[in-house]
């Protein structure tokens, strides 16, 4: 069968109108590509017509959040919360009264085990007491001054009328001379910060027994002398 209209479209190759170079679809195409073609749009290539979309979705966006911040209410992370400050306080203070309970708490176990040991060191007899006074002064290795001191612990509360026992008179004689060893080592060492003595029996507060006194005391009625010695080992 013929066609009896020979006529075809210039763009896409189908049966045009009669007497037309494009089909009818084709002339809308054109139309609508000549109406963007005056605003200018139809001179960008296709990734600049992205890019613009894309730019202009991004401003729009940043737009509107910015209108929602502003419409939001101000953020209340900042304020100061007078129940969160009292709350703090609350727990600090709570924390130091269990701290002071605690203080106290430890102390009464101290004393009550001195009081404890107290007693147990009351009971011992005579005898004994010089025994470990003995034992404490000739143990290798111990501390002279904490040897004397624990012997004298235990050997002081003796009775005079307990005294004259062998064991007793040994412990004695040999605390008496380990005390003074220590009080000899002691006084080296006090002999080194020694201080100055004023008339009006204050300690000079600038000056030392061993060293230059011109000056010293000289608004508490002079120099009296040197700090005295100490005359027996300091036990705690």
């Amino acid at each position: 069968m013929g066609d009896d209209n020979p006529t075809r479209c210039e763009r896409c190759d189908m049966r045009a109108p009669e007497g037309q170079t494009y089909c009818d679809a084709c002339q809308r195409v054109r139309r609508a590509q000549a109406t963007v073609d005056e605003s200018g749009w139809g001179g960008l290539t296709f990734i600049q017509k992205t890019g613009v979309i894309l730019l202009l979705s991004a401003m729009f966006a940043f737009i509107v959040s910015g209108a929602f911040d502003d419409l939001s209410p101000p953020d209340s992370s900042h304020r100061p919360n007078p129940d969160a400050d009292v709350f703090a306080r609350t727990v600090r203070a709570n924390q130091a009264r269990r701290e002071e309970q605690e203080r106290e708490q430890r102390e009464r176990e101290r004393k009550q085990e001195k009081a404890r040991l107290a007693a147990i060191e009351a009971a011992r007899p005579p005898a004994e007491r010089a025994a470990l006074a003995t034992e404490a002064l000739t143990s290798d290795g111990r501390d002279a001054k904490e040897a004397y001191c624990r012997a004298r612990e235990l050997l002081d509360p003796i009775e005079p009328k307990d005294r004259g026992a062998a064991d007793v008179r040994k412990a004695l004689s040999l605390t008496k001379s380990k005390g003074a060893v220590v009080l000899q080592a002691e006084r080296a060492v006090f002999e080194k910060t020694r201080g100055l003595m004023c008339r009006d029996g204050t300690m000079s507060p600038t000056c030392r027994c061993h060293g230059p006194h011109r000056g010293c005391c000289s608004h508490h009625r002079g120099v009296a002398g040197c700090e005295p010695l100490p005359t027996e080992v300091s036990c705690p």
